[in-house]
């Protein structure tokens, strides 16, 4: 039964929960043992933090925009689910996770948006809209004129295409239809981002994807197998790495297959769904401008047992929409079953074509490619690069070269009236755009922005200011008199204090103007231009210790606050945090952050726990320029119920995140120096500040983060206590090569060794706390490698625990098990950190 997921409500699931586990949750369960004195079933933290779990976070963020320029989607979002929903029956088929009794991706029942609402520039008002209990929802795709929203409808049998009317927030189901979201929608930029399986015709349909009408029943189950299971080499070196839910045989195929396989349909209220063109297993669907032809990419076989469902071939192709029939295929891609590329589909011909895209003025499809090689020549630096367009019936007959340039391009872009295009190119790992005026026979470019270091993160130029049409086709936000373009930029500063920016940037001779330009004291960012010339944007407001706004933004110097967004945690909010530099002694200059607690006393010092996730990088110049990138001393911190969350400032303690950067050509070679001098000195900077009492820090990390927690316990001596959670700890289970390593084990043998924690479990004798996701489905991440880590700790006679949640994947879902983490992740360090000591430090009573 699906479950009404307001804040409040799945909170009071969670204390039903508590304390309700059934005894098979508890793996040692009627064991008797002496060790840790450890609650069995389900716990819950203190009542500052249950409140935290019951508060709703979301706040209206104005960056959806309506084709009409007046309406404003505001998605409500949450990261949690229930117990329930995250236990139900999920087919792992290839990678990929989907409810076989609702044909769609598994997150769509346990996260993501479960609401909207509607902002009205012109009204100042927000409209709410009628949603029923239970329910998810993604895709929000506007319709052509603005006045309605279609939307992917997650329902507790099926989901269903809705459409949403901006002018009172009431729904309408576009039409009856079992729609098939398996591969066609993901859980990346929801709100957002455009869909890759919704699209409205001019007319006001709208193409989706359905359970064909052929679909019959699953595949059953052999009653026996047929024979072994095989593995086999390949005729040339194929290294793969370590994923956990590949196809495992036939039968598996079979269900991927079914469950995949699905119908273009054409859907409106009051009609029957019409069906367009074959079944496929249609991963994604973009509709031509005037609504007669789709570009499709549909998934094919043969599948792959040792590769994820990504690498299976694929064919793009396109369809007329009136008669369904195929017009034209664009690609066909193999088989990519290599991590690395080359061999058997590693990769496709630099001279292949790429980038397939509908132009937004409705002349043709959109594509690059090289020139064919010349007599004697076959290096793709000797061809020019192409802007190519297909005009209908989009055969190779109808290609025709728009625009060529000697230097590569790494994508073009349009404005709405076909009459420039702007091209990325690419020279000696310089970036540059450059313009073509089309409309004449063989345009010449000329640059706009001079080519210039893309890694040189203070001087970047800006990108090119894009909108999108309600289908997701992206254009170049062009001036009304056609002479000016424009570019947004992140504006950041060595100081860390990014000045977002807007530049008008003259067509014809390149010269800039800026327009907008961030404050120096808080951060403000350009969300959406609301016209042609930049009169008005809307822009958000944000500070270190400021609740983020959407404002109106004029260029007359207004800024009026459109959102008022109530700020939910205003404790957090006020906390103080401290940014700091620390030097390493090899002389690299590194930075890092201190959260002190809600309640902290000036003066005095507190506990604290050290949150990391080492980073690799090439040079100094490189991490450099990522920490300039990846620090923002006037962002606001969004709390978070994962990881490294500022709840820990409601328990007493300060946050520590320092930056862990490992440097060098072959970086992990330096790994354990570079995280233990790291770390070092930012301890070291860490006491001078007078906030933190060093005889009690504790170290956690997540991922790759609980990797580096395990090594720190084992190569020093600095923390009181660790918590690792859904990590690899033995990388000879992940011989291919591991997060940016690039050697596999025969390679660099020493290094698989000396970085893995599990060959070190001899060396830490600081408390360790583990969990892992029972379902955990990240490469390299399986809940193994915990079970060996807590058998070798146990075999060794150290103090560690480890806490499996169930149904879990790489990130915890269920609120029953995000409260117990958290009531035992403090409970550990109140124990081992907080307390360190004590005499009551450490308990030994009899228990599991």
């Amino acid at each position: 039964m699906r479950i009404f997921r307001s804040f409040p409500v799945l909170f009071a699931l969670a204390l039903a929960s508590a304390g309700a586990a059934p005894p098979s949750l508890s793996a040692q369960d009627g064991e008797e043992k002496a060790g840790l004195d450890i609650s069995q079933g389900y716990i819950l933290p203190d009542a500052t933090v249950q409140d935290l779990f019951a508060t709703d976070p979301n706040y209206a963020t104005l960056d959806h925009i309506s084709p009409d320029g007046d309406h404003f989607v505001v998605p409500l979002s949450t990261e949690l689910s229930t117990l329930a929903e995250v236990g139900e029956e999920t087919l792992r088929l290839g990678m990929l996770e989907i409810r076989a009794r609702t044909d769609r991706p598994w997150h769509l029942d346990i996260y993501g948006l479960y609401g909207f609402r509607f902002y009205s520039l012109s009204e100042r008002a927000f409209v709410d809209v009628d949603l029923p209990e239970g329910i998810y929802v993604s895709d929000l795709m506007w319709s052509p004129d603005g006045s309605r929203l279609a939307f992917l409808a997650h329902l507790e049998e099926r989901t269903e295409v809705w459409i949403a009317e901006t002018s009172d927030g009431s729904v309408t189901p576009a039409g009856d239809s079992h729609v098939i979201t398996s591969i066609g929608t993901s859980s990346r930029g929801q709100g957002s981002a455009p869909s890759r399986m919704l699209q409205w015709t001019p007319a006001g349909s709208i193409l989706t994807l359905a359970a064909p009408a052929d679909r019959g029943s699953p595949p059953s189950s052999p009653a026996l197998p047929s024979g072994p299971t095989i593995r086999h080499t390949r005729a040339e070196a194929t290294p793969t790495r370590t994923m956990p839910f590949l196809l495992e045989d036939e039968h598996g195929a079979d269900m991927f297959e079914y469950y995949t396989r699905s119908q273009i349909v054409e859907l409106a209220p009051g009609r029957s769904p019409r069906a367009v063109g074959e079944p496929g297993m249609y991963e994604s669907l973009s509709s031509s401008p005037d609504g007669r032809h789709v570009i499709a990419t549909r998934l094919a076989r043969p599948f792959s047992y040792i590769a994820s469902y990504t690498s299976f071939p694929r064919v793009t192709e396109v369809i007329e929409v009136e008669s369904g029939d195929v017009l034209a295929t664009l690609e066909e891609r193999e088989l990519r079953e290599s991590a690395r590329g080359g061999g058997p589909g590693g990769g496709g011909s630099g001279g292949d074509p790429r980038d397939w895209t509908w132009r937004p003025d409705g002349s043709g499809i959109s594509y690059l490619q090289r020139a064919e090689a010349e007599d004697g020549g076959d290096g793709d630096d000797d061809r020019p690069d192409r802007i190519m367009l297909r005009r209908a019936p989009f055969g190779d007959g109808d290609a025709e070269v728009v625009a060529t340039s000697d230097d590569r391009i790494s994508g073009v872009t349009y404005s709405a009236d076909g009459r420039h295009a702007f091209a990325d190119v690419r020279r000696d790992g310089d970036a540059g755009l450059v313009h073509y005026a089309l409309g004449g026979a063989d345009p010449e470019g000329h640059t706009l922005v001079p080519f210039h270091d893309p890694a040189d993160a203070v001087e970047l130029p800006g990108d090119l200011l894009t909108a999108r049409t309600g289908n997701g086709l992206e254009y170049a936000w062009v001036s009304a008199d056609g002479a000016s373009a424009y570019l947004r930029g992140d504006g950041l500063k060595e100081d860390f204090r990014p000045q977002p920016f807007v530049d008008r940037l003259s067509i014809p001779d390149g010269a800039t103007e800026r327009l907008f330009e961030g404050s120096r004291d808080s951060f403000d960012r350009p969300l959406v231009p609301l016209d042609a010339d930049l009169e008005r944007m809307v822009v958000s407001r944000e500070g270190k210790n400021t609740f983020p706004d959407s404002h109106l933004w004029t260029r007359d110097g207004g800024m009026e606050n459109l959102t008022r967004n109530v700020d939910p945690f205003p404790q957090l909010t006020a906390a103080r945090r401290i940014d700091f530099e620390f030097t390493r002694r090899d002389g690299l200059e590194i930075q890092g952050r201190v959260s002190l607690p809600v309640d902290y006393v000036d003066g005095t010092r507190v506990p604290a726990v050290f949150w990391t996730y080492p980073r690799e990088y090439r040079s100094e110049d490189d991490f450099d320029n990522a920490t300039i990138r990846a620090r923002n001393h006037n962002a606001y911190t969004n709390l978070t119920w994962l990881r490294w969350s500022d709840i820990w400032l409601t328990q007493g303690y300060a946050i520590v995140y320092p930056d862990i950067p490992i440097v060098g050509e072959n970086y992990n070679d330096y790994y354990i120096s570079n995280m233990v001098d790291g770390m070092y000195a930012a301890i070291r900077a860490v006491d001078a500040l007078g906030v933190v009492d060093m005889d009690r820090i504790g170290h956690g990390g997540h991922s790759y983060g609980a990797f580096a927690t395990a090594n720190f316990l084992a190569h020093t001596p600095f923390f009181k206590a660790g918590i690792a959670g859904d990590g690899a700890y033995n990388r000879s289970l992940t011989p291919m090569g591991f997060q940016a390593e690039p050697r596999d084990i025969w390679e660099a043998p020493h290094v698989y060794m000396e970085m893995s924690p599990f060959f070190k479990a001899d060396q830490i004798n600081t408390p360790l706390l583990l969990y892992h996701g029972a379902d955990d489905n990240n490469s390299g991440t399986y809940p193994i490698q915990s079970r060996r880590m807590i058998q070798a700790l146990t075999g060794l006679g150290k103090t560690a625990a480890l806490f499996e949640y169930p149904f879990e994947s790489h990130t915890p879902r269920a609120i029953e098990n995000n409260l117990d983490m958290w009531a035992r992740w403090i409970d550990w360090f109140d124990r081992y950190v907080k307390g360190a000591g004590k005499d009551d430090a450490r308990t030994t009573t009899d228990s599991p």
